[in-house]
């Protein structure tokens, strides 16, 4: 028993010990903010990501858009020797909207300003320094979306954004400035090395969902909700839910067997006589049996007794009386 208990303790101690590193670890790098990693369609894809691109400083382009997905404003960084005409695909690090106006990227805030009408303005503020940046004209429209914040552990938050583009995860650490990753439709989690885990569920789903993970041992997986659209708004793709099993399966109604033979089946048993009591659902059926102590029963023995002792009786009288006519 000692020595059992010694191997149980010296075991967790063990776990505790290789565990801690692990978390620690994740602790101190997940908040560590990096451009993003993202892959970013090329300026071919039927001109989704293509734009107006505009030279913001601090190695960042704006690609200023005003099409039928309302005005987009997407902050990309390109390094600081970029120049008008180079590629600007490059790593998403913000996106404003109508639905999301404000943004802040490596000590650079970003504000798109008159949204709702056909001629937005990109406002860029650097060091007390604002420029302003006109876009395309375009149509002016309802705000078609909406916004959450989520707390998810080692010092890092979520902010999660829904709009007819789908949902979209931006990860903060703490104290900081730039986005850390951005997850969407078309980047729905972070790949095994990023150390955490946070996914979108469901990203082309009526009704997504955002899972995340980010210290060790035993902390459950975090879940939560994205917004939902606003009245009137619909997503701009087709509704389908990519994962319909996350569900998890009902627990199986429990059976219970009950071992007992019919009675016609019981042989009887030399020597004397017992009472077997069967075990399971009959039990309490046969210890009545057993322990019946019924007046009808006491009745009926105390009859017998009677009927037994009155013959008895009338065999006795009959001998005495043949024992004197043969005396006579």
């Amino acid at each position: 028993m000692r020595s059992a208990l010694r191997t149980s303790i010296v075991t967790a101690a063990l776990a505790g010990a290789l565990l801690a590193p692990a978390a620690t670890a994740i602790a101190a790098t997940a908040p560590r903010p990096v451009p993003s990693t993202q892959a970013v369609a090329s300026s071919d894809d039927n001109g989704r990501y293509e734009g107006r691109a505009v030279y913001v400083g601090n190695g960042m382009v704006a690609v200023l858009r005003n099409e039928a997905e309302g005005p987009e404003a997407w902050i990309r960084y390109v390094g600081d020797q970029w120049k008008p005409g180079d590629n600007y695909m490059l790593h998403v690090v913000g996106l404003l909207t109508r639905g999301q106006t404000t943004a802040e990227a490596y000590g650079a805030s970003f504000e798109l300003t008159k949204a709702e009408t056909a001629a937005p303005v990109l406002v860029v503020t650097t060091k007390g320094v604002a420029k302003s940046y006109p876009l395309p004209e375009g149509k002016a429209g309802q705000v078609c979306s909406a916004v959450k914040s989520q707390n998810i552990g080692a010092g890092m938050s979520a902010k999660l954004y829904m709009s007819p583009d789908g949902p979209r995860a931006e990860l903060w650490g703490a104290g900081e400035d730039t986005v850390w990753r951005l997850l969407d439709r078309g980047f729905p989690a972070l790949p095994e090395s990023a150390g955490i885990i946070a996914r979108i569920v469901n990203p082309s789903g009526a009704a997504p969902g955002f899972e995340w993970k980010t210290q060790g041992g035993g902390t459950p997986l975090g879940r939560t909700s994205f917004p939902a659209l606003p009245k009137g708004c619909k997503p701009n793709y087709e509704v389908k839910e990519d994962r319909g099993t996350d569900k998890p399966a009902p627990k199986p109604t429990p059976t219970v067997t009950v071992n007992a033979r019919p009675v016609s089946e019981v042989k009887p048993q030399g020597g004397a006589q017992t009472v077997v009591v069967p075990q399971g659902g009959v039990a309490a059926g046969a210890e009545l049996a057993a322990e019946d102590t019924d007046d009808s029963t006491t009745v009926a023995a105390g009859a017998g007794l009677v009927a037994i002792f009155a013959g008895l009786g009338v065999a006795l009288l009959a001998r005495g009386r043949r024992a004197s006519r043969n005396r006579v």
